[in-house]
C-alpha cells in the first residue's frame, strides 16, 4: 500500500523535515488563491504518475487549504482512496482537519465545489505551531472563539483571556482538544450538514463575503481573520434579533479589535458584500440564511435578516 505526502511549498519546507519520513511528496503552491480546480487536477495528475491505486493513502500535511484540497482529491481519485490529515496550523487543527468537509473555491466564491469525506485519521502535533507567523495563529484562535460561542462559555472565556502575544503551546494543547470536541459534538450528530451542524456557520456568512470581497480587491484575507470580523457582525445581529447579551458582544468585539486589523470597507461596498452573500452555500431559495445566537451556546440556524439589519451589522463592524 503506497503512501504519499501532499504539502504546499511552505509546509514542505518547514514541516515535512520534522516528520522524519522519506515518503514521496506532491507539492502544490501555497495560498488561498490556489484552492482551485487547477490545483486539484495537478494533484490527480501527480497521483497517477506516482502509480497510486485504490489501496493507496494520501497524507495531507498543511493548513486548511491542503486538508480541503487533499481530502477532495483523495475522495475522488479512482472513486476514492484513504487520506490522513496532519494539520500544521491552529486553524486546521480545530477546524479544517475535522468534520469531513472537502473542496475548493470556484468562480471567485468560497468552497463552491466539494463533498463530504472523512479522513481515516487526524494527527495533531502542536510542535508545528512554532513555525507559524502570529497572524496565522490568530486565524485559528478566531475559530476557537466561535466554538466557544456556539458550544461552551468556558471555552469562549479561556480563548479571550489566553495570552496570544506570548503563547504557551503546552497550555494551548488542552484548549485545542476542547475546541475539537465542541466541533465533533455537532458534526457527529449531523455529518452531512443538514441541520444542527449549521451552528458551526456562526459568523461565516459574513466572513465568506469578506474573503471574496478581499480576494476581488487582490488583497487576500486569512479565513480566521474574516471569521473574527464575521463573528462581530453575527453577534450584533443576534442582539437585534434575540436580545443576545450585549456585554458578550462588547467583550468579543474588543478582543477582535485588539487582535485583528479592520477590513477597510465603506458604505459603498455594502451592496457588493450582499451580492457575495447571495452565493453562499447555506442559502435556500435565494434567501440569505444566517446562524445567530439566542444566548451563549444557544445557536439558532437558518435565520433571515433584512438589508437594514445586515447593513447595520456592517456599520457596527466598520465603526468599531
Amino acid at each position: 500500500m503506497k503512501k504519499v505526502f501532499l504539502a504546499d511549498e511552505n509546509t514542505a519546507r518547514l514541516c515535512l523535515p520534522r516528520l522524519g519520513s522519506n515518503l514521496p511528496v506532491i507539492t502544490i503552491p501555497a495560498g488561498e488563491a490556489y484552492k482551485s480546480p487547477d490545483t486539484v487536477m495537478q494533484i490527480w495528475h501527480a497521483m497517477e504518475q506516482m502509480g497510486l491505486d485504490r489501496y493507496s493513502t494520501l497524507v495531507n500535511v498543511g493548513g486548511g487549504v491542503v486538508c480541503d484540497l487533499g481530502g477532495f482529491a483523495a475522495a475522488t481519485f479512482k472513486r476514492g482512496i484513504q487520506f490522513i490529515n496532519i494539520p500544521t496550523t491552529l486553524l486546521a487543527m480545530v477546524d479544517a482537519a475535522e468534520g469531513g468537509k472537502t473542496g475548493f473555491n470556484f468562480d471567485g466564491l468560497k468552497n463552491q465545489i466539494g463533498l463530504f469525506a472523512q479522513p481515516t485519521e487526524v494527527v495533531i502535533n502542536t510542535d508545528f505551531l512554532g513555525t507559524l507567523p502570529h497572524e496565522e495563529l490568530m486565524s485559528g484562535a478566531a475559530e476557537m472563539l466561535k466554538h466557544g460561542l456556539v458550544g461552551s462559555s468556558i471555552h469562549w472565556a479561556e480563548t479571550i483571556t489566553f495570552n496570544w502575544e506570548q503563547p504557551d503551546f503546552h497550555a494551548l494543547e488542552p484548549m485545542i482538544d476542547r475546541s475539537r470536541e465542541i466541533k465533533k459534538s455537532f458534526t457527529e450528530q449531523d455529518p452531512l450538514d443538514k441541520g444542527l451542524r449549521k451552528a458551526l456557520n456562526l459568523g461565516h456568512t459574513f466572513a465568506h463575503a469578506f474573503e471574496e470581497w478581499a480576494l476581488e480587491k487582490q488583497q487576500p484575507l486569512r479565513h480566521g481573520h474574516a471569521v473574527a470580523l464575521g463573528l462581530v457582525c453575527a453577534l450584533y445581529a443576534s442582539v437585534i434579533k434575540f436580545c443576545f447579551p450585549s456585554g458578550i458582544l462588547q467583550q468579543t468585539a474588543q478582543w477582535v479589535k485588539a487582535h485583528f486589523s479592520p477590513l477597510g470597507i465603506t458604505c459603498d461596498d455594502y451592496p457588493r458584500l450582499k451580492q457575495f452573500m447571495l452565493s453562499d452555500k447555506k442559502n435556500n431559495d435565494g434567501t440569505i440564511r444566517f446562524t445567530l445566537l439566542k444566548d451563549m451556546a444557544q445557536p439558532c440556524v437558518g435565520q433571515v435578516l433584512s438589508d437594514t439589519e445586515i447593513f447595520e451589522a456592517f456599520d457596527f463592524l466598520r465603526e468599531g
